[in-house]
């Protein structure tokens, strides 16, 4: 079987990202411009010359993308971990894909949702992201890494 767990390393990132690009787009549709000298105070800056929807949701875009970025190098160090420890390709490949798909479904979650029950959706969605990064680091603990 081949191992392609590596190949979503930088699909995890593509998914921490695009929210990002989101958020600048939503925020320089609704006001003509971007502040690239002081690019993360833009949708602080831009609340009074955007809508209130428009505005919450490149603020939830902007969240989903903080999150990407704190959840990411748990996981690639689990990935990159797991296979150091020999964890079967089958494994870290199907754990590894869930990760993103997970990831992807949270930012869709993020992005679009304003009610109480969907964030538990979204909850839900980062708990099952968080636990297969720990499962392919206890899957390489108990394989143990040779010298």
């Amino acid at each position: 079987m081949s191992n392609y767990s590596l190949y979503t390393l930088p699909a995890a990132v593509v998914v921490a990202y695009y929210p990002h690009f989101i958020k600048g787009y939503l925020v320089s549709r609704q006001t003509g411009k971007w502040n690239n000298i002081s690019p993360r105070d833009n949708v602080i800056k831009a609340e009074k010359q955007m809508t209130q929807d428009v505005w919450r949701k490149a603020k939830r875009c902007e969240s989903a993308h903080q999150n990407g970025l704190e959840t990411f190098p748990i996981f690639a160090c689990s990935v990159i971990v797991a296979n150091m420890a020999g964890v079967p390709f089958s494994t870290i490949n199907f754990l590894s894909t869930s990760y993103v798909i997970s990831r992807v479904i949270y930012n869709f979650i993020y992005m679009n949702n304003e009610s109480a029950g969907v964030a538990g959706l979204r909850t839900l969605t980062w708990s099952v992201s968080m636990g297969i990064s720990l499962s392919l680091y206890i899957l390489a603990a108990r394989k143990g890494l040779s010298p």
